[in-house]
């Protein structure tokens, strides 16, 4: 998709909050994309899993309404809706080319852009990072992974780790963390999993693009996040060099 004229670039955001996804990527290529937003219906949304499950239709809308103004790729927000939609690997690529299909331009699930960083790395021991995951929230997460026969060596969240007393106390800053809040829960996340391929960090208001080439450094393997692996994504489909 390289080209001399500015992209039109969708983001397909996830209900209930401030999406930065776009913001990240504008800051990045200034000169080079052009963007709109849109955010997934119901107005209603609880981010209960049984709604979750059911937010197909709800995508298809907003997909719908970013290509109608004329988005030429657009990026869906919330590898969970991926993942409980689709429910197995098959499963999510089924609903990725259904999501095409039905608006006529490529769209990236965020959960799919995941997927492809582990498959690209052969990860399949895995730690996961969970920040701000309740424990529901954790065992779906993990029922999903385990039944894909990724092996997960540990799961933590900030919690676990004792960094916040509380779950409601996590949950009352409505996903508004730190760089400083999440790379701690990352680090400590890969100290306790050495045989871990691959660090995956769940949740897109886990926001690293500003440290994450750090931490694959320090940490010496692959650190997947679900804003990280969305970026890597648009930058390959786009042929854009990223800029982290």
């Amino acid at each position: 998709m390289k080209q001399s004229k500015p992209i039109n670039l969708g983001i397909l955001a996830a209900p209930c909050w401030m999406e930065p996804t776009g913001d990240e990527i504008r800051v990045r290529h200034p000169e080079e994309v052009r963007i709109a937003q849109t955010i997934m219906g119901p107005i209603d949304f609880d981010y209960s899993f049984p709604m979750v499950r059911r937010s197909e239709a709800g995508i298809t809308a907003a997909a719908k309404l970013l290509a109608a103004a004329g988005s030429e790729l657009i990026l869906q927000v919330g590898p969970a809706f991926t993942y409980q939609i689709g429910q197995t690997m098959q499963g999510v690529r089924e609903f990725s080319a259904r999501l095409t299909q039905a608006c006529g331009v490529k769209v990236i699930l965020n959960g799919v852009a995941v997927l492809d960083l582990l498959a690209s790395n052969q990860a399949r021991k895995i730690a996961i990072a969970c920040p701000y995951y309740n424990e529901e929230w954790k065992a779906e997460y993990r029922q999903f992974f385990t039944h894909n026969e990724f092996e997960i060596i540990t799961m933590q969240s900030m919690l676990d780790q004792g960094s916040f007393k509380s779950q409601a106390e996590i949950d009352a800053r409505q996903w508004n963390f730190s760089a400083a809040e999440i790379s701690s829960s990352v680090y400590r996340t890969a100290e306790a999993a050495p045989q871990a391929e691959a660090i995956i960090v769940t949740g897109a208001g886990a926001r690293t693009l500003s440290w994450i080439r750090d931490a694959q450094q320090k940490i010496g393997k692959p650190v997947i996040s679900a804003d990280y692996a969305l970026y890597h994504a648009f930058a390959v489909a786009t042929g854009l060099t990223p800029r982290l």
